[in-house]
């Protein structure tokens, strides 16, 4: 884990400190809450339990379509075409079961750093699953603590909702992306012709927010990115681009 740790601070841009298996980049500069669903993502013990109670969820979002936890994590690795050697950002972690996926896909010569604002998450991830060639960091998706054009491929799945500014995330995600890398983004949204009004009253209630479907793909072409991918099922949209 120390090794992993050390790759992960070259990486680094602002200063870092080792906090409970994981760096952190933010100290007492936390992110703002926002509504009930940001603030249970802080508790210790919703981090132990959310893979399986938010799994289900995700479940119901997507309807007929949705697949079990194994095939979910096949489906990303093969979107962002991760190999030995990879270096792979996964944004918005939570407790990290995909970068686990992607670490193990990446190799020993490889790096998958999950980033999440939440200091329960990511203790809860570095205790499950910082093992290999994976580890974490406590940072700001609106200011990811990284150079331009560091990694080969980037993902965050179903943590946009939940983002201050979740547009200024995606344009941070493209930025980090190096030319040709890879980019995966799952997100609840809602159509722009039929609205899902009892989702959205959740969101709100969450304090998350839906986002239109071309919101997504419309920012990374704007940011650079070439659009390869755009499936939708129930209020869920998948969006695969590569960064030009």
């Amino acid at each position: 884990m120390i090794a992993t740790q050390q790759r992960i601070a070259e990486l680094l841009e602002l200063e870092s400190t080792a906090v409970d298996g994981y760096l952190d980049v933010l100290g007492t500069d936390t992110p703002p809450i926002k509504g009930i669903g940001q603030a249970a993502m802080r508790v210790p013990l919703v981090s132990r339990i959310y893979e399986p109670i938010w799994r289900n969820f995700f479940r119901l979002a997507m309807g007929s379509n949705a697949v079990g936890v194994r095939k979910e994590k096949e489906r990303a690795v093969a979107s962002l075409d991760i190999t030995e050697g990879s270096l792979v950002l996964d944004v918005g972690c939570g407790p990290g079961l995909f970068t686990r996926a992607f670490g193990q896909a990446a190799g020993a010569t490889g790096l998958a750093i999950g980033l999440d604002a939440s200091p329960s998450m990511l203790a809860e991830a570095a205790r499950t699953n910082a093992v290999g060639s994976t580890g974490f960091v406590r940072g700001d998706a609106g200011r990811l603590p990284f150079a331009d054009k560091t990694f080969d491929a980037v993902a965050c799945f179903f943590a946009l909702h939940f983002f201050p500014d979740a547009e200024g995330a995606l344009v941070e995600i493209a930025r980090v992306a190096k030319p040709g890398g890879r980019i995966a983004v799952t997100a609840l949204a809602h159509p722009d012709a039929v609205d899902f009004p009892l989702f959205r009253r959740v969101y709100q209630i969450g304090g998350a927010r839906s986002l239109a479907y071309h919101v997504v793909p419309d920012i990374l072409a704007a940011a650079g990115c070439e659009i390869t991918g755009r499936k939708s099922s129930g209020a869920v949209q998948f969006v695969t681009a590569v960064k030009r």
